[in-house]
Formats: structure tokens, sequence, C-alpha cells
């Protein structure tokens, strides 16, 4: 069965995770969000809890996956293997050249970080599709990982790769789909 990463569905987090102050300037800190949260969430990584559900909440496009069927591991990854295996679903926008300019000397991140050291500051979050996924392009029975979070910091990995300033390994959070018995 496809894991379905077309995106942009209907929210079906729980409203109880939703951060206080979301999409305003008086957004409540990680911290508090975690401790009000952080039972419910504690079969994951804070870093994945911050960087994708607190961070992006409904902006994020699967912000439909079902948080509680959701089990992770950290693995390591050669950085040719990002880029042939979560590179090609978004690889038609990038330009490197252009990319360098946008990332590199910004003072921001994921430059600041990336430009020090090769790689990136936390790990980026992807998706294991072990049948394949079905996309925006359609189904992708040879996609087997699907980048959920990280997609600029992947974008400026690409560039520095093509300038050969790029660690040659990298982090990242693999989340796998726990079967409840039910189709994904």
């Amino acid at each position: 069965m496809f894991v379905d990463v077309r995106g942009f569905h209907d929210l079906t987090w729980d409203e109880n995770l939703r951060p206080v102050g979301e999409s305003t300037f008086e957004k409540e800190t990680f911290e508090d969000w975690w401790h009000r949260n952080g039972k419910a969430l504690a079969h994951l990584h804070p870093i994945i809890a911050e960087q994708w559900i607190y961070r992006h909440w409904t902006h994020s496009p699967y912000c439909s996956l079902p948080l509680a069927r959701l089990d992770w591991r950290r693995e390591t990854w050669l950085t040719e293997r990002l880029l042939d295996e979560l590179g090609k679903p978004h690889r038609e926008h990038w330009q490197p050249e252009w990319d360098y300019g946008v990332f590199h000397g910004n003072d921001s991140e994921p430059g600041t970080t990336m430009d020090a050291t090769g790689t990136w500051d936390y790990p980026v979050v992807i998706l294991e599709t072990p049948h394949g996924a079905l996309t925006i392009f359609g189904e992708e029975p040879d996609v087997r990982f699907w980048l959920i979070e990280g997609h600029q910091r992947l974008r400026y990995l690409n560039t520095l790769h093509h300038r050969g300033e790029c660690a040659s390994q990298h982090d990242v959070f693999v989340l796998t789909l726990l079967d409840d018995g039910c189709a994904a």
C-alpha cells in the first residue's frame, strides 16, 4: 500500500497540540508547548516535535500524518544517498548557484551552520515509505523515503555538494508509520 505524501490535507492532529498563539507574534515558546504536550508526544524525539509539529503546525503539508502511529530512529546518511533518495522529487526547482546566493553568508539558518560545518544544525525528518508513495506526481512505487521537514537544508546541501563544500555524512530522523490494521 502506498503512503500518501501528496500533502496539504486537512489537519488531523489533536487541536490540544496547537501551539498557543500559533500564527501570531505571541506564539508560546517551544519549552512551554513541550511542557504541555510532551506526554502526548513522548514517543517522538523532542527535536522532531519542535522542528516539525511545533514550528510548522498546519503550515506543514504533512499535518494529516497520524502522530500516534509514528515511530522514529536516528540514522547517519551519506550526502549522495540524501540527494538520490530525497532530492529527486524536489530537484526541478534547485539551482545551486542561485541557492548559494540565497543561503550563504546571510547570518541565518540553514546557511550559518552549514557553511561552518558542511551539515545541518538539526537532522531532517524523513518518512519511510516501504511500499512506495502516492505523490503529487502520482504513484511512485520506487520511492522508499520522503522528506517531511528540512527542505531548505536539503536544498542547501545540494548546493554545497555541487561546490564540494559539504560533509560526507548527515544525521537524519526516519519516521516509520506503524500499522494499526487499517490502510494508510
